[in-house]
C-alpha cells in the first residue's frame, strides 16, 4: 500500500471517530450532566475544534488572486477527510466544516495539482480526488435534506466552472485538469441514490446547451489532438485513460454527461411514479426499467388520450400524499424537457452519421474507438428522449421513428448495444403511451420475422441459444410483451408470430439460414412471452406451438426447442409441465449420428438444469423423475451396450444419469420413503437393467459414475411391494427388461457374481437359481452396499418385514446380504470418513476433545435399528438386535 493511501485511511478513520466522540464540559462530564446548557455548549466547542483544526491542518490554504497553491496528496486526502466528517459529526461542527469543503469545491479550477505519473487507481489524480470529493457531498446530501440544496447547488455550479476551463485558451490546462474533473464529476453524479430535483433538471439543460456549443466542442478536441506534442503531463494524462481503454475526446465527454442526463432525468419519472402510488421506494432509480416493465395491465383504451392519461396516473394520489412533489410541470419546466428532447434528439441524429461512417472504416483503432464512443452516445440519447417524453406527457414521433429506423436497419446486429436500448425503451412507451402499441408490435414483429441479413448470417452452429442471440431477443420479447399488453392481445400476437412460419416452411435438411433464423427467434420469443405473461391460457398456447413438429426439422431448432421448453416448464401447471418434459425426452434419440448426439448431449443439461430449478416442488419432482427413469429404461434397452465405456460416447447413460441424479438429490425426492407399486417396479427395472448390462460390475463403468449410483442407490426404495403377496417371483419372470437380456452366457456372469455374497445354505439355491431371480439379488445387494456405505443400513430390514419375501425361497440369500450389508456399515463408521479424527477434522479442531464427537447420521440409525429390535415380526426384531450389536 502506497503511503499516501495510507495517510487517507487514517485521515478517514479519525474523522468518524472525531465525530462519534461525545460532548463533554471543561470537567470530562458528558453532555445532559452538566448544570448549565450554555456552558456545555461552549465547552464542547472547545472540545471538538481543536480536532477539526487537526484535519484543517492538513488541508490546503484557500487561493487568492495573487497567490498559486499546489496541492499535494496530503491535502487531497485532507479535504476527503473533510468532507467525511461534515456527513458523520454534529450540526456544531457540520455547518463550519461543510463551508469549507464547499469552498474547496469551489476554488479546484484555481489549483494547481501535483503530477503522478502513475495517478491513482488507473486514473489522473484530478479525475479520482475530484470524483470522490463530490461522491461523498452527494452522499452527504442524500443523507440529510436540511443542507442537500445548497450542496448540490455548489456541485451544479462547479461543473459551471470546469466547462469554463474547457472553453479557455489553455489546450494544457484543458486535458491535464479540466476534462479529468469534468469526467470525475459526473461519474460521482451518475452513480448517487440522491433523488434529483426539479431545479436539478434546468441545471442539466443549461450544462448541456453550452457543452453542445461548437466552441466548447471544438476547443476540447483541438486539445486533445495536441497532446501528442505537449508536455509530458499532457500526453501521461491521455495515456492513463487509453490503458482504461478510453479515449480521451469531446465525444467521451458528451457520453459520460448523457449518463448524468439520464440518471436525471429518471430519478424524476421515478418521483413522478412515487407520487402517483408506484411503490419505488429506495430503489435505484437506474433499476427504473425493470420496474416500469413490471407494471400491473394499466387499463388504458387506445381511445384515450396518452397526455391525460399520464397525468391522471401521476394525480391520483396527488391530495393524500405527505411528499409536497410537483406533480404537474410547470411552463419552465416543460421548456426544459423540450429543449433536453431536441438535444437528445439532434445528438443522436450527428452521431448516427458519425457511427455508421466509422463502422465502414475498418477495423483499425481510431475507428473502433469512435464506434464504441458513438454507440454509447446514441443509447443515451434514446434514453434521454424516452424519459424526457414520459415526463411532458406526450410520444414525440420522432422518438419512435429513430427507433424503429434502427431496429429496421442493416445495423441492428453490428451496434447490438444500441439495438438492446431501442429495445428496452420501448417498454415504458408501450407501458405508458397505449396509442403506440400496435406500432411497437408490428415493428418488434418484423425484425423478428425479417431479421437483417447479418442476423441470419451469424446462425449458431451448434443448436444452442447463445448470449449474443438472447441479448437481442429477450429484450426485443419483452418490447413485444409489453406492447401486446393484455391476455386477448398476447393470443393473437403468439399466433400471429406463429402463423409466420407458414411462409417460412423448416424442412429437415434445410441449409437455408434465413428461413433457420426466423424460426429460432419465434421460438425464442415465445418462450419468453409465456414468462413474461405468467398466464395459464398463454403457458399452454406456447407450449403448443413450441412442441409443434415444424420445430424439429433441423437438430440446430430441437436443441433451441427443447431449450426454450424447458424455460416455460418453470412457469407451468403440473399437467403442462408433465406434457413438456415428454415432448423433450421424445426428442432423445440415438443411434442416429452426430447431430443426434449433440442434440441428445443438449437436452441432457437443459434437463438437468431444470430438474434443480423445480426441485422445491414435490409433485413435479415425482412426476419428472417417472417419466425421466421411463424413458432411460426404454431408450437403453433398445440401445446396444457397449464393450466398455468411451468418454466422449453419447449413451442413455451418460444422457439421463445426470438428469435422475439432479432429481434424487432435490430436497423434494421423497420416493425412497413412500414409493407407490408402479415407482418400485421402475426403480427394480432400472437396476435390473443396470445389473444385467454390467455397469454396476465393470470397474471403468463404476469409476465413472460411482458416486452417482451411490447417490441414487441412497435414494432408491427396497424393490419389492407389499401389495406382491405370493406374486414375487411371478413378478421378476415377466420383467420386460429381463426379457431381452436374457440368455446362458448372462446366467453364468451373474451366477459368478453372487456366489461370494451368499452363504453355504444358500449354494444350493444359487446352483438352480434363474436369471430373474439372480438378476433381483444382485441388484438388492448392490443398492443396499451403496446405501450402506452413504450411512444408512437400517433399509434393508424392510425385506424382512414384506412377506413377499420371507414366503419365497429367496429369504436365505437376503438374510446373507443382510449380513454384508452390516458388516460393510460398520467399516465405513470406523473408517477415516466417519472416524472422530475426520470429524473434528471437518469441524475446524486441531486437538481431540475431552467431549465424545456426535455423529447424527449414526445415532439416526441405532435410533432406528432399535424400534426395529422391538418390532413385533421375530425376523425384523432378530435382524434388528444383530444390527445393533454389531455396531456396539
Amino acid at each position: 500500500m502506497e503511503c499516501m493511501e495510507l495517510h487517507s485511511l487514517i485521515l478517514e478513520e479519525l474523522s468518524g471517530i472525531l465525530a462519534e466522540l461525545p460532548v463533554t464540559d471543561s470537567k470530562g462530564s458528558e453532555d445532559g450532566e452538566s448544570g448549565e446548557s450554555g456552558e456545555d455548549g461552549e465547552n464542547s466547542n472547545d472540545c471538538i475544534d481543536p480536532a477539526l483544526e487537526r484535519i484543517l491542518a492538513q488541508c490546503p490554504m484557500l487561493p487568492t488572486s495573487d497567490s498559486i497553491v499546489v496541492v499535494s496528496r496530503r491535502h487531497e486526502n485532507g479535504i476527503l477527510a473533510l468532507a467525511n466528517l461534515v456527513r458523520r459529526s454534529a450540526d456544531s461542527v457540520r455547518a463550519t466544516a461543510l463551508d469549507r469543503v464547499l469552498a474547496y469545491l469551489d476554488a479546484l479550477p484555481a489549483y494547481n495539482y501535483q503530477f503522478s505519473a502513475f495517478g491513482v487507481g488507473g486514473v489522473p489524480t484530478e479525475h479520482w480526488f475530484v470524483e470522490r470529493l463530490v461522491a461523498r457531498l452527494l452522499a452527504c446530501a442524500a443523507a440529510a435534506p436540511d443542507i442537500a440544496d445548497v450542496i448540490v447547488d455548489r456541485i451544479w455550479a462547479h461543473l459551471d466552472r470546469i466547462v469554463d476551463v474547457l472553453q479557455a485558451p489553455n489546450p494544457d490546462r484543458t486535458v491535464v485538469f479540466g476534462l479529468p474533473a469534468f469526467l470525475g464529476t459526473v461519474a460521482a453524479l451518475e452513480k448517487t441514490r440522491f433523488r434529483f430535483r426539479i431545479c436539478d433538471v434546468m441545471s442539466a439543460d443549461s450544462l448541456a446547451a453550452r457543452l453542445l456549443a461548437a466552441d466548447t466542442v471544438d476547443k476540447v478536441h483541438a486539445a486533445v489532438s495536441a497532446s501528442q506534442s505537449a508536455a509530458t503531463p499532457v500526453r501521461r494524462t491521455v495515456s492513463l485513460y487509453l490503458q482504461r481503454g478510453v479515449g480521451l475526446s469531446a465525444n467521451h465527454m458528451l457520453a459520460q454527461f448523457l449518463a448524468v442526463l439520464r440518471s436525471v432525468l429518471e430519478s424524476r419519472v421515478a418521483v413522478r411514479l412515487a407520487a402517483g402510488g408506484e411503490a419505488v421506494g429506495d430503489k435505484d432509480p437506474r433499476q427504473l426499467w425493470e420496474l416500469i416493465s413490471q407494471r400491473p395491465d394499466l387499463g388504458v383504451s387506445p381511445q384515450q388520450e396518452d397526455s391525460e392519461y399520464w397525468y391522471a396516473r401521476i394525480g391520483e394520489q396527488a391530495n393524500a400524499s405527505d411528499n409536497k412533489v410537483q406533480l404537474y410541470a410547470s411552463d419552465d419546466e416543460q421548456r426544459a424537457y423540450a429543449r433536453i428532447l431536441a438535444f437528445s434528439l439532434q445528438t443522436y441524429g450527428e452521431t448516427r452519421m458519425l457511427v455508421f461512417k466509422a463502422s465502414h472504416a475498418g477495423s483499425d483503432a481510431p475507428a473502433q474507438s469512435t464506434l464504441a464512443t458513438g454507440t454509447r452516445i446514441m443509447c443515451r440519447c434514446i434514453y434521454a428522449a424516452t424519459l424526457t417524453s414520459l415526463l411532458l406527457g406526450n410520444l414525440d414521433s420522432r422518438v419512435l421513428g429513430s427507433i424503429f429506423e434502427h431496429i429496421a436497419s442493416s445495423h441492428a446486429q453490428r451496434l447490438a448495444n444500441l439495438t438492446v436500448a431501442c429495445f428496452r425503451v420501448l417498454v415504458p412507451i408501450a407501458t405508458f403511451f397505449a396509442s403506440s402499441r400496435d406500432l411497437i408490435s408490428a415493428a418488434v414483429s418484423r425484425f423478428l420475422t425479417e431479421p437483417p441479413v447479418e442476423l441470419a448470417d451469424e446462425l449458431p452452429q451448434t443448436g444452442a441459444a447463445t448470449p449474443a442471440e438472447l441479448m437481442l431477443l429477450e429484450p426485443a420479447a419483452s418490447a413485444l410483451a409489453a406492447s401486446l399488453h393484455s391476455r386477448a392481445r398476447a393470443v393473437s400476437g403468439i399466433h400471429t408470430l406463429f402463423n409466420a412460419l407458414a411462409v417460412h416452411r423448416v424442412v429437415p435438411g434445410s441449409s437455408d439460414r434465413h428461413t433457420l433464423r426466423v424460426a429460432r427467434n419465434i421460438v425464442l420469443v415465445l418462450a419468453q412471452l409465456a414468462l413474461a405473461f405468467h398466464d395459464s391460457e398463454v403457458t399452454t398456447l406456447v407450449v403448443s406451438m413450441i412442441c409443434a413438429p415444424r420445430f424439429t426439422g433441423t437438430p440446430a431448432l430441437t436443441t433451441i426447442t427443447i431449450q426454450s421448453a424447458a424455460d416455460v416448464a418453470t412457469v407451468a401447471a403440473h399437467p403442462v409441465f408433465s406434457d413438456i418434459v415428454g415432448a423433450a425426452l421424445k426428442r432423445i434419440v440415438f443411434g442416429k449420428g452426430s447431430d443426434a448426439d449433440a442434440v441428445n448431449v443438449s437436452a441432457s443439461a437443459t434437463l438437468t438444469a431444470l430438474a434443480w430449478k423445480v426441485g422445491a416442488h414435490h409433485d413435479i419432482v415425482e412426476a419428472f423423475f417417472a417419466v425421466a427413469l421411463r424413458s432411460f429404461i426404454d431408450a437403453s434397452v433398445e440401445a446396444p451396450a457397449p464393450s466398455h465405456i468411451k468418454r466422449h460416447l453419447v449413451t442413455p447413460l451418460s444422457v439421463f444419469l445426470p438428469i435422475l441424479h439432479a432429481l434424487v438429490r432435490t430436497d423434494s425426492y421423497t420416493g425412497d420413503r413412500d414409493a407407490s407399486a408402479e415407482q418400485i417396479a421402475l426403480w427394480r427395472a432400472f437396476w435390473f437393467h443396470m445389473v444385467v448390462r454390467g455397469y454396476l460390475l465393470d470397474k471403468t463403468y463404476v469409476a465413472a459414475y460411482g458416486a452417482v449410483y451411490a447417490d441414487l442407490a441412497a435414494r432408491s426404495p427396497i424393490l419389492v411391494h407389499p401389495s406382491s403377496v405370493n406374486y414375487l417371483e411371478a413378478e421378476l419372470e415377466c420383467s420386460s427388461v429381463l426379457q431381452s437380456e436374457v440368455g446362458d452366457a448372462a446366467l453364468v456372469r451373474l451366477r459368478q457374481a453372487l456366489a461370494p455374497l451368499v452363504g453355504p445354505q444358500s449354494q444350493t439355491l444359487l446352483r438352480n437359481i434363474g436369471f430373474a431371480h439372480a438378476a433381483f439379488l444382485l441388484a438388492v445387494y448392490r443398492v443396499e452396499i451403496a446405501r450402506a456405505e452413504a450411512g444408512c443400513c437400517a433399509t434393508v430390514l424392510r425385506y424382512f418385514s414384506n412377506s413377499a419375501v420371507t414366503s419365497s425361497s429367496l429369504l436365505p440369500a437376503i438374510e446373507s446380504i443382510a449380513g454384508l450389508v452390516i458388516a460393510a456399515y460398520v467399516r465405513e463408521t470406523t473408517s477415516r470418513r466417519w472416524s472422530v479424527e475426520a470429524s473434528l477434522a471437518a469441524s475446524g479442531v486441531s486437538k481431540p476433545s475431552l467431549q465424545p464427537v456426535s455423529q447424527p447420521r449414526v445415532i439416526a440409525q441405532i435410533r432406528e435399528l432399535m424400534v426395529a429390535s422391538c418390532h413385533h415380526l421375530e425376523l425384523v426384531s432378530t435382524w434388528g438386535q444383530r444390527f445393533v450389536d454389531r455396531i456396539l
